[in-house]
Order: C-alpha cells, then structure tokens, then sequence
C-alpha cells in the first residue's frame, strides 16, 4: 500500500490524465468533422497543430512532482511504566539479532556445543540473556506488554555453520518474556518470518517482504497499522533500511530503543524506546 500522499496524487494524475485525453478526443473529432467540411486545404495544418498540441498537454500531464520531503512528528520517548502504558501498541515486529555476549568470559565458558543445548534447554540464565545484545529487543517489546496481543519475531537463517543466524533465538526469547516478563500475547516465529543472509544484496527485498506479510497477518487478526510498532533496533545489515520502507505510511510508526553515551560514545545508563512517525509529502 502506498502512502497516502501518493496514492492521492496518482489517483488525481491517472483522473487528469483521462478526462483529458476524452475531452481532446472529443475536440478533434469535432475539429476534423468541422474541417472535412469548410476546411479544404487546411485540413493538414490544422490536423498537425492538434497532433503537436495533444503532445504538448500530454507531457504536462505526465510531469513528475517536483519534490518529495519527510514530515517528521515529534518523538515519544517511553521514559517511565506510565509512559509505557499510554503509548503502548496491540501489534509488535522487530528482529532477532544473533545473540553476542556482552562479557568475553562468557564466550570462553559456553563452548558452540554447550550454547546449542543451553538455546534447545530454554536455559537464559547460562547465556545471561539479558547481558547480551538482546537486551534492548527485550526491553522494547516489554513496553508494550500492557496492551500487546501479538508479537512477530524476525530471524535470520543462514547455510554457513561459520555464520548461523538468529532463528533458533526466536523461541528462547519468545519463552523468556513469557516466563520472565509475563507476556501473554501471541508470539509468531519460524522459517516463514525468517531472511536469508545468502545474498547480500537481497537482504533488503526480503525484509521489506517479510514485514509486509507482517502487516497484512496483522490487518487480518483485526489490529489496525496504528496499532502496530515495528522496531529497528537491531537486525543486520539492510535489515532496519528495508523496515523502514516498508512503514512509509502516516499510520504507522516506527521505534528505536535509545540509551545515553559517554565521551566515547559507549552506550550507558537506562534504555528507554522512543517512537517516531513520519510520512513522505508530494510538493
């Protein structure tokens, strides 16, 4: 679905473009009846002035806008449980990033092997899942408990065992907010919400498809794009670009979990989500 902006402005030009075209029709039917009859000579001159002057409207017509710019709303931050609460949405996408210790004591520990079983035993307090980079996936879906129904989870997968993606990540982090954080809402995960880091080059594609599908399952179970939050924290690559186009709708909101940084830039104190809402404009 287009934004609305552009669904409008098509649907004016595709309006402009045919009565147009039916009322220059009209016009040199008209015109050529009238010039069989009194015209004579002048039937080829006048025939070539319509002919160059139905180009001409017609170029005009299909002129592309000038300009295309972004109206930003003011953010939201969620800085506090009523916050939280206030804002919170029914639907929620965000992806599933491969899971990286934040401490390298813990990637001596657990060898690939025992990472496996401890991900197939649901055993998050081993992999101390919330001292990891799934933290802010975790925070960013909590805030949205109160009212949260159903919760899709983006993994990736890939062939490589050198480079495994995130997929089998999904269902520990799924149990852990049911267990841990008191979820109740629908969680949706699995190959068929899963990308593919095959082809560089079509992360994009795949991910912009993938939320689509999201929104659509979404409009299906009865909650509006209003409703729905998708956030770009995390994810991989094109991941978060290919998110972002497909939410360019004023009725759908994006979010990003933020932080504050030190004088190197080294994220530090309370995570708090902070959402945005934007839609492209035709001038």
């Amino acid at each position: 679905m287009l934004p609305s902006q552009f669904r409008q402005f098509l649907r004016l030009q595709r309006l402009s473009m045919a009565l147009a075209g039916f009322a220059f029709g009209i016009l040199v039917s008209v015109f050529s009846n009238w010039l069989y009859e009194h015209g004579g000579a002048l039937v080829p001159w006048m025939a070539l002035v319509a002919v160059v002057s139905g180009l001409i409207g017609l170029a005009l017509f299909l002129r592309q806008p000038a300009d295309v710019t972004v109206e930003m709303r003011a953010p939201i931050t969620l800085r506090s449980p009523d916050e939280a609460a206030l804002y919170a949405r029914r639907g929620f996408v965000g992806f599933v990033p491969l899971y990286t210790p934040k401490h390298d004591r813990l990637t001596e520990t657990l060898t690939a092997e025992e990472r496996a079983k401890a991900i197939e035993a649901l055993d998050w307090d081993r992999l101390c899942l919330e001292e990891s980079n799934l933290q802010p996936t975790i925070h960013a879906i909590a805030s949205h408990a109160s009212r949260l129904e159903h919760c899709w989870l983006l993994a990736t997968v890939n062939r490589d065992p050198q480079t495994p993606g995130s997929l089998p990540y999904a269902r520990l982090l799924a149990e852990y907010l049911r267990q841990r954080k008191g979820l109740t809402c629908q969680f949706h995960y699995g190959p068929e919400y899963s990308i593919s880091l095959e082809d560089d080059a079509l992360v994009l594609n795949m991910t912009y498809d993938r939320v689509r599908q999201v929104f659509q399952e979404a409009e299906r179970q009865g909650i509006p794009r209003r409703q729905m939050i998708a956030d770009i924290t995390t994810g991989i690559r094109s991941m978060p670009f290919g998110m972002v186009l497909a939410c360019l709708s004023r009725d759908q909101d994006i979010e990003f979990v933020g932080t504050r940084y030190d004088e190197r830039g080294q994220p530090t104190g309370t995570l708090f989500p902070v959402l945005f809402g934007f839609e492209p404009v035709v001038r």
